[in-house]
């Protein structure tokens, strides 16, 4: 149902004293607790930019130490990977002499074999067994002794190769996904 409107009630001097007097006290009150909530609120405020500052500068500095740590790694990195590379630019020298000194022993078996095949093809009072031939057979048994160890050698060295070229492989691709990283941090 509808209210009827009325007209506002009205007061006397004594009463609207009396209401100003409560609302001015009301007033007073709030504007006291709002007072107390602001200041409260910049206490609160003042102390999480001060925890938030610490924090801050924690995480940086560590951050920086990580950095550090990270730059360190690196050099390291660096030092070891030249040194891999002279190792294995000595080991590639090392192959090539060992492959010559075993091309040197095959030719020095050819010479040997063919003074064998040659005192063989002798007749008569000149097939003979004698100190000559028998330098000769050691040599050969030498040589091919010597070959068979330096074939040994080349494979164990052309391995070594292989795995020094694939660890070197491997620690290149670890400094290049650390120098992106490092990048992106700084």
């Amino acid at each position: 149902m509808a209210k009827v409107v009325t007209r506002p009630q009205r007061f006397t001097p004594e009463e609207w004293r009396l209401a100003s007097n409560v609302k001015h006290k009301n007033t007073e009150r709030d504007r006291s607790v709002t007072e107390k909530l602001i200041l409260e609120s910049d206490r609160l405020d003042n102390e999480g930019r001060g925890t938030l500052d610490r924090t801050l500068a924690d995480v940086n500095k560590k951050l920086d130490q990580r950095l550090d740590h990270v730059k360190n790694w690196k050099g390291e990195l660096e030092v070891k990977r030249t040194d891999l590379v002279k190792e294995i630019d000595a080991t590639e020298v090392y192959l090539v002499r060992l492959q010559k000194e075993l091309q040197s022993l095959q030719d020095n078996l050819h010479i040997a074999q063919t003074s064998l095949a040659n005192r063989e093809k002798r007749f008569d009072i000149d097939l003979v067994h004698d100190d000559v031939q028998k330098d000769l057979i050691m040599e050969v048994t030498a040589v091919q002794g010597a070959i068979a160890l330096l074939t040994r050698t080349i494979e164990q060295t052309e391995e070594q190769l292989r795995c020094e070229f694939f660890f070197f492989t491997g620690k290149l691709y670890i400094s290049v996904v650390d120098d992106c990283d490092l990048k992106t941090w700084e």
